[in-house]
């Protein structure tokens, strides 16, 4: 009968390509799945890129072309607009790490804060101080963006 040891010595390459084949089979799957988190976080990245694109022409819009006294079904779609782009923005940054879910909770927050100054008219300073707020707030969100897709190795 063998020893453990004369065992072990007998049967080493097998028990090497065990290790070897079970650390690879851990290292894989591990790849696959950063890989996998990572391409979510890009498509997200980018679909929030564009959702800032919309919201900063609604922005501008509501700014620049609306009158004060203008259409209330058009001021109406594109209050819609805004809602609709910035709460798509804030549920495609929770599916960021920091600083996208910040980013998109502050986005958020000023759209609400902001929105009915933004209404105010072309020709109010109101509505020209929420424009410049909100667009700020867009470039800070587009920095955040671009700082998460940096991060990512």
């Amino acid at each position: 009968m063998q020893t453990f040891r004369q065992q072990v010595r007998n049967n080493s390459v097998a028990l090497i390509s065990l290790v070897v084949a079970v650390t690879s089979l851990g290292y894989n799957t591990w790849r696959n799945e950063t890989t996998e988190q990572h391409r979510n976080i890009r498509m997200a990245a980018f679909q929030v890129l564009g959702e800032l694109g919309d919201l900063q022409e609604v922005i501008s819009y509501f700014t620049y072309y609306l009158p004060e006294a203008g259409d209330s079904l058009q001021r109406g779609r594109t209050r819609v607009e805004g809602y609709g782009d910035v709460l798509r923005i804030r549920d495609l940054m929770n599916l960021m790490p920091e600083p996208g879910p910040g980013a998109g909770e502050a986005l958020y927050g000023l759209w609400n804060e902001q929105v009915n100054e933004l209404g105010a008219g072309p020709e109010s300073s109101s509505a020209r101080a929420a424009e410049m707020a909100l667009s700020a707030a867009v470039d800070n969100t587009r920095a955040a963006v671009v700082e998460v897709l940096a991060s990512l190795d």
